[in-house]
């Protein structure tokens, strides 16, 4: 039986400031008490149970270590324990957290400070409330630490963080937008901490390390905090000044860093400030993904039919009833900030077997980041820099050349791992497209394929029939490099694609045999010309044909030449909008065609776009003399 213990850990400096913890490893640990003792333990308070565990002890314990895992971003974590491989039946459990290294959360530099071992600290024995799933026995454990332990654990890695609220001195409103720079008051020089951009709660962390206030006139060489005369202390005096859009707007005077509640400051500082007079901020405009194609301009929610994953719901009839295909034009708007924060965005897709799946069920694990390889060439900003005597503009473009153009420059986006970082400018003529384009999705590196049909008789079924895929396509933003700000972005319902290329499809018929490699078939011949493609036609004419595409739109059959009409049997459907396969006679007066030469063609339509155009189609003809 295998065991699985999830759940999500979390912090807070400031009472009302839960955040959580990333990036963490958690590890589980058996316990060996006897029966009464484990009782005694696991009835006991938290606060009790607070332990810290040196590299010794963490050897010690290594026999009884049942599972470990790290924390994402958010602070979610899951340890799956093997119960045979570890002897672990269920019962109580011990939850640590452990450091073997410097974690990034939020501090400019992950080195260890010197002399650093690693270390664990037991958040607490508990009991799981054991539930039996698919997937083997699943409980959970959520857990906010102490104030005073996060604070050990931060000191021991040597991070020291300043968090608050800053709102408008008069209304108490949140002020969110705003740059909080943390500075240390020295007698050389004033040394700069960190900064953070305030929430829309006005809420800010701003991390920082021991060297950071302890620079001095010969860092790095010699490094020590240089508070005013008589002061023995070693923590920073704090004052704060305040930024928008990189201009400061305020700064309090530095002795606000000798009040008590400011000077020598320990590694955990929880801070409340206000401004009386403060800009208002300009609100992100609406960075979303809302549209599929800048022709056909699909709504990814609205103009898609749950039932078959394909267009829907346009005035222009011809424009519905469409699967995609080939790479899609995904547009929306963009801002360069989120929170006051250089914003950066992602694509996720996931596969699923039914286009009326709803979107808001879909597990959080099968959804997969659409990757740089999986986007095209795709522009998602400008900037006009010459107006006279011509136009002459900045492009930004994901896999752009950093070259000259004939209008000006290309600029290549930056990726920050599967993240896409929007262009940041300040100065005038700068566009990041609203309404454009956000990335042009390579749907074939979702979904392809080749069918070999090299032994297709024209007039036969292609069994076994091909089958559409069905994809959800979602965007995130969040502040460069901050996962824990990641918020959704627009999504849309299950999209049918298909990309399936159907090989050595016989083309020509008896006339003039090859074959083709397209996204559907079209293929037929002349019964008249079998065993002899080269033969006269003398009193009839039968066409075998095979038509198929899970999209399939109209089949046709066309008859060119002296005297010739479009006058045939009708085409059947055996399997309607998916195959067209038969025979067909020529119905029109054969004693109206003259000695001469003649085409009949097959015409196939594919209910495929790619948000532009509709697919042009198919065909096959064949030739042959009266």
């Amino acid at each position: 039986m295998n065991y699985i213990l999830k759940g999500k850990l979390q912090t807070a400096i400031c009472d009302d400031q839960q955040k959580p913890l990333p990036f963490t490893q958690v590890r589980l640990y058996q316990l060996e008490e006897e029966t009464h003792a484990s009782t005694a333990y696991a009835a006991a308070q938290s606060k009790e149970l607070i332990q810290v565990f040196e590299e010794k002890d963490l050897k010690d314990r290594k026999k009884r270590l049942i599972a470990e895992t790290t924390t994402d971003a958010n602070g979610v974590y899951e340890c799956a324990i093997d119960a045979k491989k570890t002897g672990y039946n269920g019962g109580l459990m011990a939850v640590t957290v452990f450091y073997d290294a410097i974690p990034e959360y939020g501090q400019d530099s992950t080195k260890p400070p010197k002399g650093f071992r690693p270390f664990a600290v037991l958040l607490d024995i508990i009991q799981p409330k054991w539930r039996e799933t698919n997937n083997g026995l699943v409980a959970g454990f959520n857990y906010t630490l102490l104030r005073r332990i996060w604070c050990f654990i931060l000191l021991r890695l040597d991070i020291w963080v300043i968090c608050g609220t800053l709102r408008n001195c008069e209304s108490q409103e949140p002020l969110p937008g705003i740059e909080v720079i943390a500075m240390d008051d020295d007698i050389i020089t004033d040394d700069r901490l960190g900064s953070a951009t305030t929430d829309s709660n006005g809420r800010f962390c701003i991390y920082y390390r021991s060297i950071d206030f302890k620079k001095t006139f010969l860092s790095p060489w010699i490094n020590v905090e240089t508070t005013p005369p008589f002061s023995f202390d070693n923590g920073p005096d704090i004052y704060f000044k305040f930024a928008v859009g990189g201009s400061e707007i305020y700064a309090e005077n530095s002795s606000e860093a000798q009040k008590p509640s400011r000077k020598n400051v320990g590694n955990c500082l929880c801070v409340t400030l206000c401004l009386k007079d403060a800009p208002t901020t300009p609100l992100d405009p609406p960075a979303a993904f809302y549209q599929i194609g800048y022709a056909r301009k699909y709504h990814p929610v609205l103009n898609i039919d749950t039932s078959t994953g394909r267009t829907t719901g346009k005035a222009d009839a011809g424009l519905n009833n469409q699967a995609f295909y080939s790479t899609l034009d995904l547009r929306g708007s963009l801002s360069q900030k989120l929170n006051g924060q250089p914003v950066e965005y992602k694509f996720q897709y996931a596969k699923v077997s039914s286009p009326s799946i709803d979107v808001g069920t879909i597990p959080e694990t099968d959804w997969k980041d659409v990757a740089p390889a999986d986007i095209a060439r795709t522009e998602i900003a400008t900037r006009l820099t010459q107006f006279f005597p011509v136009i002459k503009h900045e492009s930004y473009v994901i896999h752009g050349t950093t070259s000259p153009t004939p209008t000006g420059q290309e600029i290549e986006v930056q990726f920050n791992g599967n993240w896409i970082q929007a262009p940041q400018y300040s100065g005038g003529g700068f566009n990041i497209h609203f309404n454009g384009s956000l990335i042009k999705l390579i749907s074939n590196n979702l979904v392809s394929g080749t069918v070999d049909k090299s032994g297709l008789t024209p007039g036969n079924s292609s069994a076994p029939l091909e089958k559409n895929s069905y994809f959800a396509l979602r965007m995130l933003k969040r502040e460069l490099g901050n996962d824990a700000s990641k918020v959704p972005a627009g999504f849309s319902r299950p999209l049918a694609i298909f990309n399936t290329l159907y090989d050595n499809v016989p083309q020509g018929g008896s006339w003039l045999p090859s074959s083709s490699k397209e996204l559907g078939i079209a293929t037929l011949d002349l019964q008249e010309l079998i065993g002899g493609g080269c033969n006269k036609i003398t009193n009839s004419i039968t066409v075998h044909y095979t038509a198929a595409n899970p999209n399939l739109g109209t089949v046709s059959l066309q008859f060119f030449g002296q005297g010739a009409s479009n006058s045939f049997d009708p085409i059947v459907f055996p399997s309607p909008g998916e195959e067209a396969h038969g025979s067909s006679s020529y119905t029109g007066n054969f004693g109206a065609l003259k000695n001469c030469a003649y085409e009949i063609r097959l015409n196939a339509a594919l209910l495929l776009t790619n948000g532009e155009t509709q697919h042009q189609g198919i065909w096959d003809r064949v030739l042959f003399c009266r």
